[in-house]
């Protein structure tokens, strides 16, 4: 997932491109008659065709199948509604997505014409709280040279999971409970206690209680003296 900043700058170099693209080939008798484009031309397509590719996976990041979104475009009848990202467009799929919702045909919207729900808006705000006290637990951790691979990402249907590989975790517990008695140890178990929480807590939605795990990893990652 990126930043709405991002994917309006893709969108916009790729809609540059097209303009270019088509400036150029409406003047250049080779690309418009013969069929076949000049050496301009095919250095111009070939930079629209990654330039587009990039912007629609800009696009795909930044609202994912199954955004909820509040459609702001054109459309009067539907300024103000709530709908449900299904996809990019099939025809500019560097431009915008197409929308569904209850008894309304999928439709295309431009990227300036949606924004997030308001539920989608706190969901990220969730998941981005998640993932930096996950990355704090992760920093001690590896302060003690103890790895976990953890992730912290949304499912398609929106839930917010916190995964790792059993392997990696059962190892840590067991380097936290042979040095328990250190200082290290500690520090080993708190950083596993929080991400047991953190998954068990989302799992639940019990996002009071997240929140404070999310408050306790910052601490921890203070009083360990690490920086993410």
């Amino acid at each position: 997932m990126i930043r709405r900043e991002q994917a309006e700058v893709a969108r916009d170099h790729a809609l540059n491109a097209h303009r270019s693209l088509a400036n150029h080939t409406s003047g250049c008798r080779p690309c418009t008659a013969d069929g076949i484009p000049c050496e301009l031309g095919g250095m111009l397509q070939r930079g629209v065709g990654k330039i587009s590719r990039e912007a629609a996976d800009a696009l795909a990041a930044y609202l994912p199948r199954g955004t909820e979104v509040i459609y702001q475009g054109e459309r009067a009848e539907f300024r103000g509604q709530v709908f449900t990202v299904i996809g990019l467009s099939s025809r500019s799929p560097w431009n915008g997505y197409v929308l569904i919702a209850h008894k309304v045909r999928p439709f295309f919207a431009t990227l300036p014409s949606v924004q997030p729900s308001n539920r989608e808006a706190r969901q990220r705000q969730q998941l981005d709280a998640v993932k930096r006290a996950v990355s704090q637990c992760c920093a001690v951790l590896a302060q003690h040279r103890v790895m976990v691979d953890v992730k912290a990402e949304r499912s398609d249907t929106g839930t917010l999971l916190v995964t790792w590989s059993s392997a990696e975790f059962i190892g840590a517990e067991g380097r936290a409970e042979k040095e328990s008695a250190t200082q290290a140890g500690q520090y080993i178990a708190a950083a596993l206690y929080l991400l047991q929480a953190l998954r068990a807590h989302t799992m639940r939605n019990e996002w009071h209680e997240v929140a404070r795990d999310v408050h306790s990893a910052g601490r921890l990652a203070e009083r360990a003296r690490v920086r993410v």
